[in-house]
């Protein structure tokens, strides 16, 4: 796994060095990354392949207090070794998505992972107990998504990235395109369609954009608004634009779904206006 192409949610680190909040140009501000306190986030950690299974979960406090051992929860959980024995790596997976039985006030937290031979760091995230009110993005595939690097694991077990973004969507844009012929002065449309198009903006550090990347390419993506609302969306665009102090960026998000009206010009057939017959007789005029 390599720290400059960050492929999980919850990214993690070979040392807490590395955490976002520690670079330079950070200051040492954390960055607010919405996890739900009984269920956490999902992520995906390669390793080189080896036979050790997961021997230990720590969950800490920002201030590295040792909060609890959580690591039968996560195992019951799900969290797994993925093993691709041939192709030399594993994949650590958790998918995050039964409650676990521990206990988590809101705030922020990291955690430690180890398999007996290597030890990793999370990235700081922020526990809270209802994540109903955020902007909730889920984005899979129907198969495992193959790269040079390695591979995001999608199937064998089922899994899902999920991202809880403190915004909302709002001034939309709305989009329109026509075919069609000029004659005599006149547009004759022979296609039109209308879309709209939800926008919302976030401040986002580089590993969020790292993963936020993959969304646009993923094969299912569904949005989930803070009233319920679940959009499934057609195309998923990201722009970043990063901000003075550098470890921020302000991202545009805009994204497509089921609000594409399209109609075709209809044709006009004349009526009670003559006849193609051969009599020559004068009723065309009729």
């Amino acid at each position: 796994m390599t720290q400059n192409n960050n492929i999980s949610v919850l990214p993690w680190y070979n040392s807490l060095s590395e955490q976002n909040h520690r670079k330079s140009y950070a200051y040492g501000a954390i960055y607010p990354l919405i996890a739900p306190a009984n269920i956490l986030l999902p992520f995906q950690i390669m390793r080189t392949t080896r036979a050790n299974g997961i021997t230990s979960v720590v969950l800490y406090d920002k201030t590295g207090a040792t909060v609890a051992d959580i690591t039968s929860s996560m195992i019951e959980a799900g969290l797994q070794v993925v093993r691709f024995q041939t192709l030399g790596y594993d994949v650590i997976l958790y998918p995050a998505t039964l409650p676990m039985p521990i206990s988590m006030f809101d705030g922020i937290y990291y955690m430690r992972l180890s398999d007996g031979a290597q030890t990793w760091y999370s990235e700081m995230f922020t526990a809270v107990q209802d994540v109903s009110g955020y902007v909730k993005v889920q984005w899979w595939d129907i198969e495992n998504l193959v790269f040079d690097a390695g591979q995001i694991v999608y199937t064998n077990p089922a899994y899902k990235n999920t991202l809880y973004l403190c915004t909302e969507l709002g001034k939309p844009e709305y989009e329109f395109e026509e075919e069609g012929q000029d004659r005599d002065g006149y547009f004759f449309p022979e296609k039109q369609i209308s879309l709209k198009k939800y926008k919302c903006t976030i401040l986002a550090p580089e590993y969020l954009c790292d993963v936020m990347r993959f969304i646009r390419m993923a094969d299912y993506i569904r949005v989930r608004d803070k009233y319920g609302n679940v959009y499934n969306c057609d195309t998923f665009l990201i722009t970043p634009k990063w901000q003075t102090q550098g470890d921020l960026a302000s991202v545009e998000i805009e994204f497509k779904t089921d609000t594409v009206v399209k109609k075709i010009g209809r044709g006009y057939l004349a009526s009670d206006n003559g006849d193609f017959n051969d009599d020559y007789n004068n009723d065309f005029n009729n």
